[in-house]
Formats: structure tokens, C-alpha cells, sequence
């Protein structure tokens, strides 16, 4: 657990080429990034856009990136060849950054290669762990960002390029989805998303492009999803690529980073990265990483493997902290709980519910609560479903991922 209570850089083009190369032979090398095209909305003449576009720029004016967050990142190419055979790379992450300091993590899953990445940024310099191999690197605060290939900052397109907007509620917060027009979604998809270089490849083409991002009842972005449909001829042969993206932010303005002395130290021992023995780079080491045919099997396993709980013997994981604190997922009444002493908040991720014994409860989806519930308990309330929303980051989920199909699951 981690505990809270590109212009594309060296260090960025290093991990994306050794994951790259070994695990995807079939592709060359990335190209150079085209520009990204301007972000500058502007407005059409067409009716069926205009107002739908007029309220979504509203709250976009608003959505710049924050300088205290926690952000959880995904990428996913899913490459199908004329063979039948498929191709797959994923990557997930979490980056947590305030004023003094960014940490990272970066789980990496391509045909087979496997990498466990770790961050620390301080003082102009980030320390990386790279499977077992740790190096450094000196760069700015943008550059460190980079590092997630994925885009922290939400992106806008210009009127021009959408061919619909379309708004939904879904519980407190609103979602808009962008369908981009087939010669935009090219552009956009070349100039931003795309780190895997297919414009290299010949008859290069994206035919679809949709944006959607979500914004909470205060108005602020919580979260942006992209999916490309794109076509290459690799080796002579047609290869059909599903590109997605993922980002969503958490405890904005309420993100603590900081770096023990013990820490420190450690990062003494750190070589530069052009020192870097990359034949020492290995996944012999690394646990079994990739997704499993569920959320809900992939988030067991990943409890385990990447956060250190324990399978228990009533068929629940607990991970405890200290003498007094806990974490404990029951998925057969999918029910998180934080323990603090004798205190139990609990979380219901499939009916999006909290509450604390008989005296509050809340309803996220209705955004109400019971009379009962004191504004300092209803807080912690909040607290422990961010927790979990928290523990899923680091296992590469959302909590639409594990809700939704919990609610798929009852509904068939």
C-alpha cells in the first residue's frame, strides 16, 4: 500500500524501448512525434453541436492540470495480425506529486515481458527501480510526468473536429463523450496518444476516435478515457490495433509525498542511467503480472502480489499496517473496511455505499446521507472510499472496472 493518511525524456524513451523491442518484434522502432494539434476550441455553425460543445468548454475552462494530485494512468495496444494470432501491450500506473515531492509506479505487461517500476522525484533528480536495476536521472518536473506515457493533462478538441458531443448522468457527476471525426481522430491519435510509433508502419490509418471524461457535481475532471480503432500493414501483412487510454485523478489538492531519510540513503547507491547495465534488466524475478479474465480476478490477484495482502482463511484479503490499522476486501459481500482500532468504516463498491456502524450511512450515487451521520464521520467515509479507489489504482482498476461488472454479474 502507499500510504497518503514527453516532450519525451531519456529515461521515458529507455523504458518504453526495452519493453517495446523484447516483447513486440513484429514493430520498428517508435517514429518521431508529429505536433499535437491545438488544443484552442472553436466554435461551428452546426446546431447539433453548438450547445451541447458551449456546455462542455464551460467546465473544461476549469479542468487545467492540478500541482497536488494523485492520478492513476493505463495505455493498452490490443494488436490483431491477419493470422489470427494477437498481440498485447498494457501498462498501468499511479503518480502522486505535491509540492515537494513525485512518486511513481509503473507495471508494464507486453506479450510476456513483465516490468516493475518505481519513482522517487526530489531536488531536481528522479531515482528510478527498474525490476532490480536502480539508476537515476536529472530533469524537471514535466519531464518526471512524462515518464506515465500517458497525458496528465486533459485535452479539449476544437469544435471542429467533433462529430457529436453527448452528455449522460451518471450519479453525481456528468459524462461527456467526444466522437471525433475520422480525419481529427488521426491527427489527435498521432500527435498525442499514440507512443508506439504506428505512423512508421505502412497504410497507416485511424478510423475512429473517442474522448469521454468525467466531471464531479463541483465541476472539477475526475477522469478522461480514449479508445482509437487504427490499421497498419506490418510484415506485408494487415494488423488491426484497439488503442485505449485511461486517466483519473484522486485527492487533488490532498496528495503528501515525502521520502524517509532511510530512503535517502538507499539513493546513494543509485547509478546514473547512462551507466545502466541493461543486460541486467530481467523479469525472471518479477511475479506473474498480466490481467486475468476479470477485474475482479485480476484485483485478487494483483492485492497480493503487488500490495502484500493476505488470502485469509474466511476467504477475505487483509493487509495490516500497524497495531491499530487495517485493510480488508470481502468480495463476497463487496465490502472494503478500514479498521482503527475498534473502529470499522466500510465501503460497498457494487452498491456504492458507506457507511459506520448504525450511525451514518451515505449513498455516493444519490449523493445523499442519513440524518444521523456527524460531518467528521461522514468525512472518513469519503476517506475510505477514496482508499479503495486508491488500492485499485495500484492493481491497474477503477472503480467502474469492479462495480460494473459486480452490477453485470446481478443483472444476468
Amino acid at each position: 500500500m502507499y500510504n497518503m493518511p514527453m516532450q519525451r525524456n531519456r529515461t521515458a524513451v529507455l523504458l518504453t524501448a526495452l519493453i517495446l523491442t523484447a516483447g513486440c518484434t513484429k514493430t520498428p522502432a517508435p517514429a518521431a512525434e508529429p505536433a499535437v494539434p491545438d488544443t484552442e476550441p472553436v466554435q461551428t455553425e452546426d446546431p447539433g453541436i453548438s450547445d451541447a460543445y458551449a456546455s462542455y468548454h464551460a467546465l473544461m475552462e476549469h479542468a487545467g492540470p492540478a500541482d497536488n494530485y494523485t492520478a492513476g494512468v493505463q495505455r493498452t495496444y490490443k494488436m490483431r495480425y491477419e493470422d489470427g494470432s494477437l498481440g498485447t501491450y498494457d501498462l498501468d500506473g499511479v503518480i502522486a506529486e505535491d509540492d515537494d515531492c513525485i512518486h511513481l509506479t509503473q507495471h508494464i505487461y507486453s506479450d510476456g515481458i513483465q516490468a516493475d517500476i518505481e519513482g522517487w522525484y526530489n531536488g531536481s533528480r528522479l531515482y528510478m527501480t527498474y525490476n532490480t536495476v536502480d539508476y537515476y536521472e536529472d530533469m524537471d518536473r514535466n519531464a518526471v510526468r512524462d515518464v506515465m506515457l500517458v497525458k496528465l493533462e486533459p485535452y479539449e478538441p476544437k469544435e471542429s473536429d467533433l462529430a457529436s458531443v453527448e452528455s449522460r448522468t451518471q450519479g453525481t457527476d456528468t459524462v461527456y463523450t467526444l466522437t471525433l471525426k475520422p480525419e481529427s481522430a488521426k491527427a489527435l491519435f498521432s500527435g498525442r496518444y499514440d507512443i508506439y510509433g504506428l505512423n512508421a508502419y505502412g497504410n497507416y490509418d485511424v478510423q475512429t476516435g473517442i474522448i469521454t471524461q468525467t466531471f464531479d457535481e463541483s465541476g472539477r475532471l475526475t477522469g478522461e478515457e480514449t479508445a482509437f480503432q487504427c490499421s497498419v500493414t506490418s510484415n506485408g501483412s494487415p494488423v488491426s490495433i484497439n488503442a485505449t487510454t485511461s486517466l483519473g485523478y484522486l485527492n487533488v489538492g490532498e496528495t503528501d509525498v515525502s521520502i524517509s531519510p532511510e530512503q535517502k540513503q538507499v539513493f546513494e547507491t543509485f547509478v546514473n542511467y547512462q551507466d545502466i547495465d541493461t543486460d541486467a534488466i530481467s523479469d525472471a524475478d518479477i511475479t506473474s503480472d498480466d490481467p486475468e479474465d476479470t477485474a475482479e480476478a485480476t484485483f485478487r490477484k494483483r492485492l497480493v502480489n503487488r500490495l502484500g495482502y493476505e488470502l485469509q482463511d474466511d476467504g477475505t484479503y487483509l493487509a495490516e499496517f500497524n497495531e491499530t490499522e487495517s485493510y480488508r476486501v470481502d468480495f463476497e459481500h463487496s465490502l472494503f473496511t478500514y479498521s482503527n482500532r475498534t473502529s470499522h468504516y466500510v465501503y460497498n463498491w457494487k452498491g456504492d455505499q458507506g457507511g459506520f456502524e448504525d450511525s451514518c450511512s451515505i449513498d455516493f450515487r444519490k449523493g445523499t446521507r442519513t440524518p444521523s451521520c456527524e460531518d467528521s464521520t461522514a468525512e472518513q467515509i469519503e476517506a475510505v472510499r477514496k482508499y479503495f479507489a486508491m488500492e485499485l489504482y495500484y492493481c491497474g482498476l477503477s472503480l467502474d472496472d469492479l462495480a460494473g461488472e459486480a452490477n453485470q454479474s446481478t443483472a444476468s
